[in-house]
């Protein structure tokens, strides 16, 4: 690799954790929601190389069984912050979050399943002094921190 181009990846890499930001606060912490009878969404945010990306790992569980579970990726790519989710069920999402005024907004576009139809999905996050609370189709959840706890997912 020409020293220049090395150079300009670790300049770049320097300055690409500042525009995760709105995401610092959940990351090192795993956050969890009651979202029906006897069932819970937990989500366990860490840093990916030194900061560069960040990681969401997250499984609905039912007592001890994982319905489901997913992995989220966080990307500094220009001034925007992207990402791509897929699930345990085949599933694949992409898309956009931005910040404005304590409140992440995520715009995405997912497949459930391999076979699903695309779905448009917009989806808010409110930071609240104990948790965080998500708005997405009419359906708000609060997530609490739940440090030590692990997802679930295998």
């Amino acid at each position: 690799m020409p020293a220049f181009l090395f150079s300009m990846l670790l300049a770049s890499a320097a300055t690409q954790p500042a525009r995760l930001a709105p995401l610092q606060d959940f990351v090192g912490h795993c956050w969890i929601a009651v979202i029906g009878e006897g069932t819970t969404d937990r989500h366990c945010f860490e840093p990916l190389y030194s900061g560069a990306h960040v990681r969401d790992r997250h499984a609905v569980m039912r007592g001890e069984q994982t319905l489901y579970a997913g992995e989220t990726v966080y990307s500094a790519e220009g001034d925007r912050i992207s990402f791509t989710y897929w699930n345990s069920l085949g599933g694949v999402g992409r898309g956009e979050a931005s910040a404005q005024k304590g409140v992440l907004t995520f715009r995405m576009t997912m497949r459930a399943t391999p076979d699903a139809a695309p779905q448009p999905i917009i989806s808010t996050w409110h930071k609240l002094a104990d948790g965080y609370e998500t708005s997405s189709d009419g359906v708000t959840r609060r997530f609490r921190r739940d440090d030590g706890a692990t997802t679930g997912a295998k």
